[in-house]
């Protein structure tokens, strides 16, 4: 039941995709955490798993940030889009140095 006094003034409605592109931000987030700590366990030598488990962190995060990008187009309030937005190019950075540094290093 609605309160007498309750006013909204816009149609809008915080946008699906932008909390689907933060929450899989924040997903790959958790992946790298935890394929750190499984590096640093294992001294350095983790396995082929761990490798093919980060790749595919990476691409959730790329998949993370087209989606993120893509809402921000819709007409919604713009809060889990920029979120998602940003936590999904941050991971994205993060994860193109861990690569390219495994190159070089």
């Amino acid at each position: 039941m609605r309160r007498k006094n309750s006013y909204k003034f816009a149609d809008k409605k915080h946008s699906k995709r932008g909390k689907i592109s933060l929450s899989l931000a924040l997903l790959s987030l958790l992946a790298a955490i935890a394929m750190v700590a499984l590096s640093i366990q294992n001294a350095g030598n983790a396995s082929v798993y761990i490798g093919s488990a980060g790749l595919l962190a990476l691409i959730l995060t790329v998949v993370s940030f087209v989606i993120g990008i893509s809402s921000l187009l819709e007409d919604s309030y713009k809060l889990f889009p920029v979120l998602g937005s940003i936590c999904s190019g941050l991971m994205l950075a993060g994860w193109v140095t861990v690569y390219v540094l495994g190159f070089y290093v």
